[in-house]
């Protein structure tokens, strides 16, 4: 357990392992548990700094952020309390689309990037999505709200067959502090980041991962974000949600070590003359 003391918010962290070290940044309202089902796995090949993200968990914002630029920087300045010039940079969902203000505002401190059931620009339909979670933070109880993101973000498969070990999960995540404020927060962030597509330009070695059966951030999205990104590597789940840290960790863990263990920019380039990607399956 560790904190730092960052410009805008006394950022909480922890680091384990040992190898190359790998940034995790989490997604809407999650704290650095939500890593708990991967992150001994992941800690056996990098050094792992798991963050809350400014006003969400342990990390007490000293000004609220305003857009998502100022999460990316909280990242620059956590990597420089560290004294790391260069990682690789890990984002689920919100933390996916964080990641991308990293890797295009900071290039040069970012490695390999890793991108999981996120996108890069918000549709309408995306954006009425936000706007639907927002209505329900304000009118539902924190409960309620958890229970409904949780279940929207689940593959019906999985939840059904796992019912016990979601029913855990929503507890777990009830039983602590509300984040209520902290998620309005980063909606309204997400609302004022749109990113002139004239600006959008990630230079690291990408992989993009998504769940087939993503109702919060379809995977058609995922996939289009991967074709704005050169020679990057596009990766479908069957059968998995909007989390696949907690439906399938084996299999994306494997999947993710083998990409950030490649070397060299050139491994994650595409065969194909006009640098398309390359789409694999998690079975």
């Amino acid at each position: 357990m560790a904190w730092a003391e960052l410009s805008d918010v006394r950022c909480y962290y922890e680091v384990l392992g040992q190898g190359d070290p790998l940034l995790l940044i989490p997604g809407l309202g999650l704290t650095c548990r939500t890593w708990e089902e991967v992150a001994p796995e992941l800690a056996q090949h990098f050094s792992l700094i798991l963050l809350d993200n400014r006003g969400i968990g342990l990390s007490a914002p000293k000004r609220p952020p305003r857009t998502l630029a100022d999460y990316s920087a909280d990242v620059i300045e956590l990597l420089d309390h560290l004294q790391l010039d260069r990682v690789h940079v890990l984002g689920l969902s919100l933390g996916g689309i964080i990641a991308q203000r990293v890797a295009v505002d900071h290039p040069s401190r970012v490695n390999r990037l890793v991108l999981v059931s996120c996108t890069d620009r918000f549709s309408p339909y995306l954006q009425q999505t936000a706007q639907l979670l927002g209505h329900a933070l304000l009118r539902f109880s924190w409960e309620q709200f958890v229970r409904m993101s949780e279940m929207l973000g689940t593959c019906p498969e999985y939840f059904d067959r796992e019912n016990a070990q979601v029913e855990r999960r929503i507890r777990a995540k009830c039983a602590g502090p509300s984040n209520r404020r902290g998620v309005a927060c980063q909606l309204r962030c997400v609302a004022r980041s749109e990113m002139e597509p004239s600006d959008y330009r990630i230079l690291a070695p990408t992989l993009v991962i998504a769940g087939q059966d993503d109702r919060l951030i379809p995977s058609c999205y995922s996939r289009n974000m991967a074709e704005k990104i050169p020679h990057s590597q596009f990766v479908l789940l069957p059968n998995i949600g909007h989390n696949p840290f907690q439906e399938c960790p084996t299999e994306i863990v494997s999947r993710i070590a083998e990409f950030l263990n490649q070397r060299g920019a050139e491994s994650g380039q595409s065969d194909s003359p006009n640098g398309s990607q390359r789409t694999e399956q998690c079975l």
